[in-house]
């Protein structure tokens, strides 16, 4: 792709100065509330409604983001496998009715999803993108395959009991789900993708719960082989965390424990821990940074003013030398006012 956009990121991925910090904004568009017409539920099995629906975010704001992050349900292989989600009212949040993997027996009936066949909808989501936004570098959401074993697939639980009592049923399950991943991530960038947004931590419960030893064997150990097999010109891992759980827990963040992942940018929510500056101290000869916006309070409910602030201290903090840019720290709530994904745009430009 030859575009002024994709070669603003692609500066930053190679950790050079681009002429201005890139912005992008990411959450689950078809949820969102000034949006209208778009299906929440349908978009998770429709791929021409999930593209429709982040086109019309985009066709809708005055200023263009640099990089479009694609976000489906992050439960969409769960669901082909048999798991349930109430979706309702097109909130974003869908809580779980049922697992497919109920009993430590269970991990053996997965199979290996075909992204030609129970995957269909979600590679033709980056086929519909790639033809419509020719300049426009996007990247498509791909979950940690031990983040799909504990969200979906099965529960925390679930699986914190069969690392104990049932390992080698455990990983059966993460082998299939790990192939699974692989070949829809090549799938995804065959179909158009500049590369892949990378969820690891979701819902932050391995940080809280599992020792660094398992980290290393069922996050980690799984993970480089998703990220090693898939050949794209950006990677980004997304460092999940919630109340429920922190990285920095574990002094993982501080430690420089996320150098060991093959990717070429790191995102996370640099409000709850290590702001940005330390970050690039740790990480800014391994990865590039992309973060600084509180998708929390100042997004949600700042001022557009309270929102250029933001930029600017986050660029003042972060963008000398380059690779940086300029993203929440996980997915905005869907009542994020449309004044302040506009703020963010001409902050960027205005600073940037």
């Amino acid at each position: 792709m030859e575009s002024e956009r994709f070669e603003r990121v692609m500066a930053v991925m190679r950790r050079e100065v681009p002429d201005r910090v890139p912005w992008s904004i990411w959450g689950h568009f078809p949820a969102v509330d000034w949006l209208g017409r778009y299906s929440w539920e349908k978009s998770t099995r429709d791929g021409e409604e999930s593209a429709a629906s982040h086109i019309a975010l985009l066709r809708e704001l005055d200023y263009k983001m640099d990089l479009l992050k694609v976000t489906p349900y992050y439960r969409f292989m769960a669901m082909q496998w048999g798991s349930s989600f109430d979706f309702r009212d097109n909130r974003e949040d869908a809580p779980t009715l049922s697992t497919v993997v109920k009993e430590a027996e269970d991990w053996g009936k997965l199979w290996v999803l075909n992204p030609k066949k129970e995957l269909r909808e979600y590679v033709r989501a980056n086929e519909i993108l790639a033809r419509d936004l020719r300049r426009m570098p996007f990247i498509y959401t791909i979950p940690s395959p031990i983040i799909q074993a504990m969200n979906g697939v099965g529960t925390p639980e679930r699986v914190l009991e069969d690392m104990e009592s049932n390992p080698d049923a455990l990983r059966q399950g993460m082998e299939t789900i790990t192939e699974t991943t692989i070949d829809f991530a090549k799938a995804c960038v065959d179909a158009g993708a500049a590369g892949i947004f990378f969820g690891i931590g979701g819902g932050g419960r391995i940080w809280r719960d599992f020792t660094v030893e398992q980290l290393e064997e069922y996050a980690l150990g799984y993970d480089r082989r998703v990220l090693e097999a898939v050949d794209c010109p950006i990677k980004m891992m997304h460092i999940c965390s919630t109340p429920q759980g922190n990285a920095e827990d574990k002094g993982l963040m501080e430690a420089g424990w996320f150098k060991k992942y093959p990717v070429d940018c790191i995102n996370w929510d640099a409000h709850e821990y290590t702001w940005l500056d330390r970050a690039k101290e740790i990480y800014g000869d391994r990865f590039a940074v992309c973060g600084g916006l509180n998708r929390v309070t100042t997004l949600r409910t700042g001022t557009p003013a309270d929102v250029e602030a933001e930029v600017k201290k986050a660029i003042d903090d972060a963008g000398e030398g380059g690779g940086f840019m300029l993203g929440p720290g996980c997915t905005v709530y869907q009542d994020m006012p449309r004044d302040n994904y506009n703020a963010v745009g001409r902050a960027a430009i205005r600073y940037g």
